[in-house]
């Protein structure tokens, strides 16, 4: 009797785990034999391709995977062109039609999630260039060109108004309370990017610099409150403001200080905002990677919990760029100057696949560092390993943005292009003294490939025999030289832009 008690226990304890797993299903109608379906968690708000798990449908064009989380989760589903951000919830799995012949419809759900990511396809979550106020920017003559007090007194309340609209068709919807704060969150910090981000990004110029600084920011911090604990917790949305809400307090304090013509005045009131001097700050031996020096030395700009997410989510970023002695240095300074047990155990997390993938790749045949990266200094020199082949040219840096995000698209070019007389060769832009950095980078990132480096001193020249101009050098850059040596495209297109740049490489070839 105790034996049949006992496996019933064990039956109902494993009906509540699955029951509180994230479940997702779907089928895929018309699926060819190499598609895949991409899912993506983002993490701190930041969407990395790197992060992306990616599913195979089966025969019936099926796929299914579970999350092992115990709260509602926003993911990002991208299949083909069409990309959709969906909420995940314990005990409400969801499924998903994905039809490849209606791109306008491509995505159709069923199950007990229907209801609540019918209202995210509606309110097009996924990207905040969807929002109104946004697709405005690019109109001829939009308000982008007005006056910081205009955008402040006659579009803002606009802006506001259309997000109680949202907020009130969220609580229309009539869902569980737990869903419909999880959307009305990403709903409101959705808003909140798309002000400080992309309107932010287009006032704050020469023209306004001042009234940015003196109006915009104060306004904005004033509509948009820094994020809660549990905003934290569920919304990306909200993870991602919480940057730009850390990098608007820091311009502001920043500003303040350096337009106060009482110096010792305005170092006081900058150590009691930000819980260091100034004067510390410039003379600090992390100047040279300011986004660790502002995010670890400036810790009372934020609150404690605030603080700590925002250290956790730099070290998301740093990991997923293949910065490992940032991250190391980084994860060190989270485990000794931080509290929350759980940020700690997320940090740790993180860094050991970036460890990992810097030994298992340190043997990769596939990488080579030319032995003469530190001599060649002319492009015949740069290019006369490769006569009779196809080079193509990654212009990037270590410390650029842009063109780590490109690099994620390039494995899959390098798959279309196998076999082919072609060679990717990675010309950095990194100094000396980031060697290792550098050397770091490219294995825990797999970057196959023939790689030169060259400091900003010692690439100036090569830039010119390229024929690129001072005002037109700007990372990441491009090239396509036949297999003559010749430069057949000087500003190719960028991985991301897929096949267009498959394309490019493959009149090269057939040259």
């Amino acid at each position: 009797m105790k034996k049949i008690q006992l496996i019933l226990l064990l039956l109902i304890c494993t009906k509540v785990g699955a029951g509180q797993q994230l479940t997702l299903t779907g089928t895929v109608n018309g699926a060819t034999k190499h598609d895949s379906i991409e899912v993506n968690v983002p993490y701190g708000g930041e969407y990395w391709k790197k992060n992306s798990i990616y599913l195979r449908p089966d025969r019936t064009g099926s796929f299914h995977i579970s999350f092992p989380y115990h709260a509602e989760k926003f993911i990002i589903l991208t299949y083909k062109e069409g990309r959709q951000c969906l909420l995940l919830s314990p005990g409400r799995p969801l499924h998903v039609n994905i039809n490849v012949n209606k791109p306008q419809q491509m995505f159709t759900f069923s199950g007990k999630a229907k209801t609540e990511n019918d209202l995210i396809k509606k309110l097009k979550l996924e990207d905040e260039h969807n929002l109104s106020f946004i697709k405005e920017l690019k109109s001829k003559n939009s308000y982008a060109n007005w006056s910081v007090d205009s955008v402040i007194n006659i579009k803002l309340p606009v802006i506001k108004y259309s997000l109680d609209s949202t907020q009130r068709l969220v609580h229309q919807a009539m869902l569980p309370l737990t869903l419909e704060k999880a959307i009305a969150t990403e709903v409101k910090y959705c808003y909140a990017n798309a002000v400080s981000q992309n309107l932010g990004d287009l006032l704050n110029n020469r023209k306004n610099r001042i009234s940015f600084n003196t109006h915009f920011i104060d306004t904005v911090l004033l509509d948009f409150k820094i994020p809660t604990k549990d905003e934290l917790n569920i919304s990306t949305s909200a993870n991602l403001y919480l940057d730009s809400y850390f990098r608007f307090k820091l311009w502001k304090t920043v500003y303040d200080y350096r337009t106060e013509k009482n110096k010792e005045h305005a170092d006081s009131i900058f150590i009691i905002n930000t819980g260091v001097s100034y004067k510390d700050l410039e003379n600090d031996p992390d100047r040279t990677n300011e986004v660790y020096l502002f995010s670890t030395r400036m810790k009372t700009i934020l609150p404690p919990y605030a603080w700590e997410k925002h250290l956790t989510n730099l070290l998301f970023s740093f990991c997923m760029s293949g910065q490992l002695q940032s991250a190391a240095k980084l994860l060190h300074f989270i485990k000794t100057n931080c509290t929350n047990r759980q940020y700690i155990m997320a940090s740790e997390k993180m860094f050991v696949p970036l460890k990992v993938s810097r030994d298992q790749y340190a043997s990769n045949i596939n990488i080579k560092i030319r032995p003469d990266y530190k001599n060649t200094s002319s492009l015949k020199v740069l290019l006369a390993p490769y006569k009779g082949k196809v080079v193509f040219i990654d212009m990037w840096g270590t410390w650029c943005p842009h063109c780590i995000e490109d690099m994620v698209f390039e494995p899959a070019l390098k798959d279309r292009l196998k076999g082919k007389d072609i060679v990717f060769l990675y010309l950095a832009r990194d100094e000396d003294k980031d060697d290792e950095v550098w050397r770091d980078f490219i294995f825990i990132n797999n970057l196959t490939g023939e790689h030169i480096r060259r400091t900003a001193v010692q690439i100036a020249p090569l830039w010119n025999e390229l024929g690129i101009p001072d005002s037109k050098q700007a990372y990441p850059h491009y090239f396509i030289f036949d297999r003559s040596g010749k430069v057949m495209v000087n500003n190719a297109k960028r991985p991301s832009d897929g096949n267009a740049l498959y394309q490019q490489l493959q009149a090269a070839l057939n040259k």
